[in-house]
């Protein structure tokens, strides 16, 4: 069902889909996630650790990827499974490290130019981008190094052990001859695995939230490529053409169920848990698909409701360090980053400000965002509620910021003009694939078999603390 390049893809693209969205407009710098930047461990993987800044730095990146709502419930939902990714691809990169593959930096920086291509920013951009939102440089990394390692141990073991005779190419063909004139079925799908039975209440759930979200309006294919664990992962979650008794009888009667576009519930098989969405449907051997024989008038562009900076309101706090002379400003600033990462919530920033002892720390009262620079305006509308700013940086000294409350009203969008609808596409001759498809198709069943399994097996031989 998955073809090779779903193994073979250079890079999981994980930032594609929301940069996209979000473009290169800069937003308030998110240094903290959940309450201030943590430490101590989330987790150890036989000698190796997940701190918990990792962990909060990846919840970010995930949120942002997903393009859902960063709040305090968002990112708890989402914790479990992001921890259980860290994890993950520690023990991808131990393997990697056994046999001997290693990840050279300009690789890494290949894969990273990759994703910034995709996403039509050069490099220093989309670094910046992900800086902005606190997403430090290294998570992005990380994730880059264990898709590349993983890659070029599934390419190993694929080229060792994944073979396709002449016989199995014939044998498809047959399946597919008797299959002419029967639906077949264009699915994506998220994957999340069970390997042990006390994983699978915390399993359901995650699958759960996570279709909660994509009911809400989250990207299916944005929330696959962060989290489904399926080798289709990387193309959005795409398995390609699901042909009769290519699927287990649970997800087959699952997406029997399902309308064009429409998402099934968790689907709990023998590996985990599955959400499918079909994206289209066909005779086998037909060559136009449902989709495209009765196209559906095109989504009407929809803008996004936008803050109403004129009338918009913060109840901020400040707290500001003098830099005696300009010569000291680099090393105020260091103080102040310093103080910024033990502040956590309004009382504690106000106890500081106190102890700092100026008469230009202390809480502000109630501004109108309008009165502020525009730069300061984006900061102190879109940093989360009770968690310190960046610091603010001048020769004269340094400023951190918080705001406790805030009121902004939304400006509702113009309704736009319906597009034209598409053209129909006329029928087209049945076609069966080459057998060099069928081959390609069926050596990616294969390594995304081996591909769960290898995994499977490595996280049962490992040590694995979860301290979450």
């Amino acid at each position: 069902m998955v073809h090779l390049r779903a193994v073979r893809s250079a890079v999981a693209v994980a930032t594609a889909c929301v940069l996209v969205a979000l473009g290169p407009t800069p937003a308030a710098a998110q240094k903290t996630g959940g309450g201030g930047a943590l430490e101590g461990i989330a987790a150890v993987v036989n000698d190796a650790a997940v701190s918990m800044s990792d962990v909060q730095a990846r919840v970010r990146l995930s949120l942002l990827n997903a393009g859902v709502p960063d709040s305090a419930e968002t990112r708890q939902k989402i914790l479990p499974q992001v921890l259980r990714q860290l994890v993950d691809e520690r023990l991808q990169i131990q393997e990697a490290e056994r046999l001997g593959i290693s990840v050279p930096e300009a690789d890494i920086e290949a894969g990273i130019a990759r994703i910034a291509e995709q996403v039509r920013m050069p490099v220093p951009q989309l670094k910046s981008f992900l800086s902005q939102r606190g997403v430090p440089l290294s998570t992005l990394n990380d994730q880059v190094r264990a898709t590349i390692a993983w890659q070029r141990v599934m390419q190993r073991r694929a080229r060792q052990e994944i073979v396709v005779g002449d016989d199995e190419i014939d044998a498809a063909v047959e399946r597919m001859k008797a299959n002419i004139g029967k639906p077949e079925y264009r699915v994506a799908e998220i994957f999340l695995s069970i390997d042990r039975p006390g994983q699978e209440d915390e399993v359901r759930r995650v699958a759960e939230r996570l279709a909660e979200e994509i009911r809400r309006g989250a990207n299916f294919a944005a929330i696959a490529r962060q989290f489904s664990q399926s080798a289709g992962a990387a193309n959005g979650g795409d398995i390609g053409w699901v042909q009769p008794g290519e699927l287990t009888d649970e997800l087959a009667s699952a997406l029997n169920k399902l309308q064009l576009g429409q998402m099934s519930p968790p689907v709990r098989s023998a590996g985990g848990y599955h959400l499918l969405l079909l994206r289209d449907r066909r005779a086998v051997g037909a060559g136009a698909t449902e989709m495209e024989l009765n196209p559906p008038p095109p989504p009407q562009p929809v803008e996004p409701p936008r803050p109403d900076l004129k009338r918009a309101t913060v109840d901020l706090k400040q707290i500001v360090l003098m830099a005696p002379t300009p010569a000291d400003a680099k090393a105020t600033a260091k103080q102040a980053e310093a103080m910024r990462k033990g502040l956590k919530g309004c009382a504690a920033f106000d106890a500081k400000a106190k102890a700092v002892g100026n008469a230009a720390s202390g809480d502000m009262g109630t501004m109108r965002v309008r009165d502020m620079p525009p730069q300061l305006q984006q900061l102190v509308v879109n940093i989360p509620l009770g968690e310190p700013s960046p610091v603010l940086t001048s020769p004269g000294g340094a400023i951190i910021l918080m705001v406790c409350k805030r009121d902004v009203p939304m400006i509702a969008p113009k309704p736009q003009a319906a597009p034209p609808p598409p053209p129909k596409v006329q029928a087209q001759p049945a076609r069966m694939p080459t057998r060099e498809e069928i081959q390609q198709d069926l050596i990616g069943e294969r390594a995304e078999l081996l591909s769960r399994r290898y995994l499977r097996d490595l996280r049962r031989a490992a040590f694995v603390e979860y301290r979450l």
